[in-house]
Formats: C-alpha cells, structure tokens, sequence
C-alpha cells in the first residue's frame, strides 16, 4: 500500500472518531442544554412561585389573624394586607396559572395548580369579607361582627390555611425532587461529554502514535537505506543500486534511483569515453600544429605566450623555453609597436579575424635581430574560458622575392605586349597598302585588256582578287582584334536599346534571312558599350549565317541574375556544333566549314571572347548538331 494510501485512511480514522466525538458531544450538549433550559424555565421558576406562595400564605393568614384579636390593628398591617389580597396573590395565580399551562399535562404542578388556585380564590374570598366585617373600631365592638369573624378565622381560613400550606408543600417536595432528579441529569450529562472526549482523545493519540510508528516504520528504513546508496554515489561508486520491498512511493522512487544510477554509469563511461576522444583529438591537434608549415603562436590577453610550435623555433631562431611566458611583442621590430596594437582590437571585438601584412609590407625580427617579411593571421579563440589569440605565421620571404620578379616580368610583358600591339598596327596598315595596289592593277587589267583575255586568264585575275579581298578582310580583323578594349570607358549599359541598335545595324540581314529576333526585359549593366554591341552583333550574325536552308532563323536572347553577375543566353535554331569542336569555335581564325558554304574570316568568336574576357567574365556553347546552339557569357556587376 502506497504511504500516501496509508496516511489518507489513517487521517480517515482520525477524522471519524472526532466526527463520532462531536456527534456525541452534541447529543450530550443538547440533552444538558435541554435538561438546563427545563431547570430555568419550569423548576427553578416553580420553586420560586411556591416559595413566595407559602410566604404570603403565612403572612395572610397571620395578618387576618391579628386583625381580628386585636382592635388597634396599624393601618400599615391594613395596607400591607390589602396589597396581597388585591396584588401579590392575583399575580402569584397568574404566574402559576401559566406555569401550569407550560408543563406537561401528568406534571404535579399542572395538577395541583387548580386545586392552589381555587384554595387562594377561597382565601382571598374570606380575607375580604373580615376586612368588611371589621372596618372600624365600632365594629370590634359588636359581638355578632366579631363572632362572625373569629369564626371565619378559626375555622375557615385556618383550614383553607392547612389546606394550602399542605398543598404548597406537598408539591415543594415533588419540585425538589425534580430539581434533584434534572441536576443529576445535568451532572452526568457533564461526566458522560468530560468521559467522551476523554476516551476519544485517548483513541486519537493511541491511534496516532500507532500510525506514527507504522508510517515511520515505512519510511525511516527505505531512507535510510536510500541515504546509504546516495553517499556511495557521491564517492563515485555509480554501481550502488538498492532494492525496496513495495510499492508505495519510497518503492518508486528507489526503481528512480536505480534509473538515475544507471544512467550515471552509462554517463560516466560515456564522459570517460568522450575524455579519451578528446585527449586523442588534443594530440592530433597538437601534431597538426607541429607539423603546420606556418608558424604558431598562441597568447593570452596580456600578449603572453603560452604555446608555439617547431615552426616558430625554425623561424625565428628562439627555443621554446625561450618564448613561452614571454610577450609576443619582442617578436614584431619596434616601430611597428608604435601603431595601435591590432591584438587589442581583436580581445575587444572578439570573433573577429585580422591580418597584417597583406596589404602592406610587415616584419618579425629573429633572435638574430635579422628582419623577416611575414604574414600574420589574428584569430580569436576561447580556451577553458579564457579569452586568447591564435596567430598563424607565415615567412613571405620567397613570396616577396617570386612578387620582385613577376613585377619585373609584368613590365617587359606590357612593354612587348605594347610593341607587339603597335607592330600589329603598323603591319596591318602597312599591309592594306600593297593589297590594294595589287586590286588597282587587276582592276585597270581587266578594263585595259577586256576582250583580250583568254578564260583562263580571267579566271586566275579573278583568284587573285578574290585572295586580295580575303586578305584585307583578314588584316582588317587581326587590325580589330588588337583594338579591342583600347581606350574604352566603362559606362551604364542599357541592353534592351543596345540590341535595338544592333537589330538596325543588321536591318538588310535580318530582312534577307527573315530572322526573328526575340528579347525584353534585359537589364542594364555596367561595361564598354562599343565591345559589347560588337558581341552581340557578332552572335546574331554567327546565328543568322549558320542556319538551316529551309527554316526560318529564330534567335532568342535572355539573362539570368546570378547575384554577382548576369548571365546572357543567346539560343538559336541553326546548324549546331558538333562536341569535339566546341572547344576549338573561340580559337582566332579557327574554321568549321568551306568558304563556299559559309563566308568569313574565323576570327569573330575570339572577338567575342576577348570581349567577354575583358568585362571579367566567361564564354561557352551548349550545342546539338541539326538542332541548334545556345551561346551562354557571364558579365560582372562590379568591373574593375
């Protein structure tokens, strides 16, 4: 049984025996009250009535007495008599009369009343006819008055006298015995309430020392026992389960113990577990670092180092026992220590990462006080709750040296590239001139000797000047080519208007090869707006050239917002590239088909790259042979 059980039906029985207790005291209080209540109202008033009755009987009777013997009768005794005969006795009638009316019919009182009542009538019938007979002095003087007085006193008002004085006794006694009879009553009604809640008190405390005893009995030993098992827990000892016979609640909460205890020891074999992983991980840690070609230094709030790693030692010439405990500072050449410690920013703003050295040159000095070019990396960590700084190290010394001659490399680059794009210049001029004479004399040849000319000669005239025209076609490309980019300004480019410039450049090809041109909503961009309308003028021309004989070229242009560039699509339903040639199409004079199948130079794609390549951004096909080609090219919206 659950204790809880066991305390509820114990305060259950508690409980019943006061409820028992109170009815009984009740019961005893009402019957004490009531036996009280008769003693006040019928009793005790009774007694009274009968008390004053037999007194003023006696004092009637006396009174009626000497006023017949004796003539000289005060008229105090006169007054005095006349008041009860016509007050007092009325009034004690009335009281006993409603006395009487109160009690129970077989009351002595209720029985006897009528008889006292009619004997005081009669009494005082016979007081006042003496007090008529003698009235004055004259008539103690008259024998016949007197006789009839002396005789109503002897023998009438004595005997009603007797007679009412026996009766007012008689029932005084029965009143008394009654009075006796209900103070007992009262008595043993108080002995019998002091006895029950006596004997109850008793039962309660007996009962309650009885459930005190069971309930601690219960109790006291599962404590215990569970007050043993704690402490052996509390020294480590996760093994010390107990076993408690029920099932109340100390039962359960000895199985919670045992639960509790379980999942201590699957805890602690999981910490110890977790101890073991984290020692292992510290010593990866620890041959990471060693073994990290950077130099590693880690430094508490006050610049103080507390760990490095061999890299440090090689670099800069101290041993460990050297460095650690030691500022950071001693590691940095002074004058950089005049400039507000970038260490002190980081502790402040924690989490946040700081470098020194890459974007301005920055030294450590070595044990030799040599200075070494370096790159340091500040990073906030929190070790065991302190707040520290990893610095990572790196010697830029062959960096510096590769930066030197690459700078070198850079300049006689853009030194030859500045040649070479002015001998392309000057070549391609140069070129044209010889070109074109070539093409005057055939022209003043064929006019000259018109007529004169066998077939064959016409024909060879005409591969010369077909060659020439090629050429300059040519020579004027590779002119185009190294002017790309030149002197170009960046601006805001409005692609929707670009392209509605460039459809009315290629009005004449567009309207010849009924092309269909589709765009909207293009965005605007930021670029050069002469290379960029010769991009798209150069895909819609490649899109309308190669196309298939009996469709209509259809052309759609489209861009995607790809957060840091836009991405342009250019899709058509042309020829196609075959797989193994797509990556050859952006090769400068690189062609896939016959001049007699499609005219041009070759060089149009690599315009398209350069261009491309210029804003920083990228070029590819997607493409399927007889089903079409989708030119796809990326443009930043940040040029540098």
């Amino acid at each position: 049984m659950k204790i809880r059980t066991k305390l509820i039906l114990s305060f259950g029985v508690i409980i019943g025996i006061l409820c028992i207790e109170i009815a009984l005291n009740q019961t005893i209080s009402n019957n004490a009250a009531e036996t009280y209540q008769k003693l006040k109202t019928q009793v005790l008033p009774a007694l009274r009535i009968l008390d004053k009755f037999e007194s003023i009987n006696n004092e009637v009777f006396l009174l009626i007495s000497n006023k017949v013997h004796h003539s000289n009768f005060p008229s105090k005794s006169q007054n005095r008599l006349s008041g009860i005969l016509e007050v007092e006795l009325p009034y004690l009638k009335t009281e006993l009369l409603l006395l009487s009316e109160n009690l129970e019919e077989n009351n002595e009182v209720a029985l006897k009343a009528p008889v006292i009542i009619e004997l005081t009538n009669e009494l005082i019938d016979l007081s006042n006819k003496i007090n008529n007979l003698l009235v004055l002095k004259s008539d103690y003087t008259n024998s016949n008055k007197m006789q009839a007085a002396v005789s109503l006193v002897e023998e009438d008002i004595s005997k009603i006298h007797a007679q009412l004085d026996t009766s007012l006794l008689l029932l005084k006694i029965d009143f008394g015995n009654l009075l006796e009879g209900y103070q007992n009553k009262f008595v043993q009604s108080l002995k019998s309430l002091s006895n029950i809640i006596l004997i109850t008190g008793l039962l309660g405390i007996l009962f309650g020392i009885a459930v005190a005893i069971v309930v601690i009995r219960s109790i006291a030993k599962p404590i215990k026992t569970l007050n043993k098992a704690a402490l052996k827990v509390s020294r480590g000892d996760y093994d010390a389960d107990i076993f408690l016979k029920g099932k109340d609640e100390l039962a359960s909460l000895g199985d919670s113990f045992n639960i509790m205890t379980s999942s201590l020891r699957s805890n602690f074999r999981l910490i110890e577990s977790n101890n073991e992983e984290i020692k292992q991980q510290e010593e990866k840690i620890r041959k990471v670092i060693e073994a990290s070609p950077a130099a590693i230094i880690l430094m508490d709030p006050q610049k103080k180092i507390s760990l490095i790693n061999a890299q440090t030692e090689h670099l800069f010439g101290y041993s460990r026992d050297e460095l650690i405990g030691h500022s950071a500072e001693e590691l940095i050449p002074s004058r950089f220590l005049k400039q507000k410690s970038i260490i002190d920013t980081v502790f402040s703003s924690k989490n946040k990462i700081e470098a020194l050295g890459i974007n301005q040159d920055f030294y450590g000095i070595t044990k030799l006080k040599e200075e070494v070019p370096i790159e340091i990396s500040l990073s906030f960590i929190e070790i065991q709750h302190q707040d520290m700084i990893l610095a990572s190290i790196v010697d830029i010394t062959e960096r510096k040296q590769q930066e030197t001659e690459i700078k070198k490399y850079v300049d006689q680059l853009k030194s030859k590239n500045k040649e070479l794009e002015q001998f392309s210049y000057i070549t391609s001029h140069d070129l044209q001139e010889p070109l074109r004479t070539v093409l005057s004399f055939i022209d003043l040849i064929q006019e000259d000797y018109s007529g004169k000319l066998d077939n064959d000669m016409n024909i060879y005239l005409k591969f010369i000047a077909d060659a020439s025209t090629r050429m300059s076609k040519l020579i004027k490309s590779l002119l185009d080519y190294s002017r790309i980019g030149h002197k170009g300004i960046v601006g805001t480019v409005n692609c929707n208007i670009l392209l509605d410039n460039v459809s009315a450049d290629l009005k004449y090809k567009i309207e010849k090869a009924q092309a269909e041109i589709y765009y909207k909503d293009l965005p605007t961009i930021k670029g050069f707006d002469l290379e960029l309308r010769l991009l798209f003028q150069n895909l819609i021309t490649n899109a309308i050239k190669f196309q298939k004989k009996a469709e209509v070229p259809k052309i759609h242009i489209s861009s995607e917002d790809k957060r840091t560039h836009w991405q342009f699509n250019i899709a058509d339903n042309g020829i196609g590239i075959r797989e193994e040639f797509q990556n050859k199409i952006f090769v400068i004079f690189q062609r896939l088909h016959n001049r007699e199948e499609y005219d041009g130079t070759g060089i149009g794609l690599s315009h398209c790259q350069k261009i491309v390549e210029l804003h920083g951004g990228e070029i590819w096909v997607n493409s399927e042979a007889e089903v079409g080609s989708t030119f796809h090219f990326t443009i930043p919206k940040t040029i540098k």
